[in-house]
This record gives structure tokens, sequence and C-alpha cells, in this order.
């Protein structure tokens, strides 16, 4: 199997070091370039990297607006970001990272997040998947499972709302309308009783539908 082809985007020319140090350590990864965060779309579209690793400073809300603009420059592209102290989980997921791991994250699961990202699929720490719902609302699969299963098309649907995809974007992915995608998600929510992205994929990932 090929390294996966990994690029480093952080404000701190010292911060792209030491990533790029850790990632250099790790097996099955491929330091393909590092930059900052201005030049991070372009970097993307040069290289062309399987996923971002992306340092979002201590993870407040204006910082994690890098992950939106990286996400919006280049759709689709994985991307696990990396926060200090205050962490805003569910907007970095909104805006379209695939993971938000502390700073200090050993490199097996940083290394497990990366891979996971690059394959379409969210990582999130099962400590903190409580965090994403409303606290009246914490996965109780007893008592909140859904009483209706997904059909594959509203599970592809889930999956690309997992990534940040829009509703456009998951219209030209899958090949279908963009008011199929609205219906699709609108059957999603409702039957996981979201009241949000972020929240129907909480739930689906405390319920296995999605891997962690």
């Amino acid at each position: 199997m090929a390294d996966l082809r990994v690029l480093i985007v952080s404000p701190s020319p010292l911060a792209r070091g030491g990533l790029a140090a850790l990632l250099e350590s790790m097996a099955g990864m491929k330091l393909v370039g590092s930059g900052g965060v201005s030049e991070a779309a372009s970097l993307a579209g040069q290289l062309l990297p399987d996923v971002v690793l992306l340092d979002v400073g201590d993870g407040e809300l204006e910082e994690l607006d890098a992950i939106a603009r990286l996400a919006t420059a280049q759709p689709g592209l994985p991307i696990v970001a990396l926060a200090g102290e205050h962490r805003e989980l569910a907007q970095a997921l909104a805006f379209g990272a695939s993971a938000l791991l502390p700073v200090g994250v050993d490199p097996e699961t940083l290394a497990a997040a990366l891979v996971a990202s690059a394959r379409g699929l969210v990582s999130i720490q099962r400590q903190e998947i409580a965090t994403l719902l409303p606290r009246d609302e914490r996965i109780e699969p007893e008592v909140n499972a859904p009483t209706e299963s997904l059909t594959p098309r509203e599970l592809e649907v889930l999956q690309l709302m997992a990534r940040g995809f829009t509703n456009r974007q998951i219209a030209v992915r899958l090949q279908i309308s963009e008011h199929t995608v609205k219906f699709h998600a609108g059957a999603v929510l409702g039957k996981l009783n979201a009241h949000s992205r972020a929240e129907a994929v909480a739930r689906s990932i405390g319920l296995g539908w999605i891997l962690v």
C-alpha cells in the first residue's frame, strides 16, 4: 500500500517543523509539503495530498475559520485539525474537518485519524461524542435509537454530510439534484431525531453507523 501523502498547514513555522518531525516518525506517512494558512489552498491544489494536517492554534472560532476557507477552496479535501485547549469540535466538523484532535495527541491516534480521513470517515474521540448533543439528548441507544434505519442513499448522504460537503457538492458527487439531496438530508435528520448536521453525525456515530 502506498504511503499516505500529507500536507502540513500551520501559521507557525516552528509548529510546522515539529509536525513534520512527528509525521516522518510515523510508518506509512509521507510529507509532501508544508506552508502557512494563507497558501494552504494553493499548495493543496499543486501537491494533491491525500489529507491535510491543519494546526488551528487554540481552536477558537476565528481560528477554526481556516478549516472552512480550505474546505471551500478545495471541496472534499480531507482535513485533520489539531488544536490547543479551547476546542470547538462541533464547529470544526461543521466547517469541514474530519477530526479535531488535541495538539498532544499520540502518534498512533493521529495516524489512525489521518488514514480514516483519507478514506472519507470522521474520527471523534468516544468521550467527546456527547459534547455534540444538547445536554438532554445524550446518546443512549436503548432509548434514543431511531425507529427506522437509513436507506443506502440516505447513508451515502450522511457520510458526505459528515465530511462537510454542502448540499450542492453532495448533489454533484452523487449525480442527483440538490432538491433530492435536501429531501434525503431531511429524512436523515428526522430518523435520527437530530436538529442539525453535527447532531446527526454524532448520533450516527453513537449508533455505529459511522466509524470512529
